[in-house]
């Protein structure tokens, strides 16, 4: 076993999820132009974005469990690895499956709309890589 990384990479998945969360949840916050299509734009896909944010912060408490020992680690590598897998998937179907006129439809000062489920894809990414780290950490 490799002290640092059993050390590090809970640490490193509780921030990333912590991260993920803010950016999954940012245009619900920021968007508030009036008829903007916000709902729409969660809503897209079979479930919409929100359970990614939502496995986010449940991770950040699985991590950080993980991290103090609180429960049994190879088991919150296991829950972590598997909701990390889950936000990959589930950030992949909404994002492929939003409408394009809507996407564009935000106004002009919005426009950082265009790659924000390109970032939440990448952090659902970046999330399920530090739970495999941590998981291959623990049951080394």
């Amino acid at each position: 076993m490799n002290f640092a990384l059993d050390s590090l990479a809970p640490k490193v998945g509780a921030v990333v999820c912590l991260l993920l969360a803010g950016v999954v949840f940012a245009p619900a916050i920021v968007v508030s132009a009036p008829g903007s299509g916000v709902a729409e734009y969660y809503a897209a896909g079979p479930i919409g974005i929100s359970i990614v944010g939502v496995l986010a912060l449940i991770d950040v408490v699985v991590f950080l469990a993980g991290d103090r020992e609180r429960s049994d680690p190879a088991t919150l590598a296991g829950v972590a690895l598997v909701s990390g897998l889950a936000m990959v998937l589930f950030s992949l179907l909404w994002a492929m499956a939003i409408d394009q006129t809507l996407l564009f439809s935000f106004p002009a000062e919005y426009a950082w709309m265009e790659n924000h489920r390109w970032i939440v894809v990448t952090g659902a990414a970046v999330a399920a890589i530090a739970a495999a780290s941590y998981a291959r950490s623990v049951l080394n």
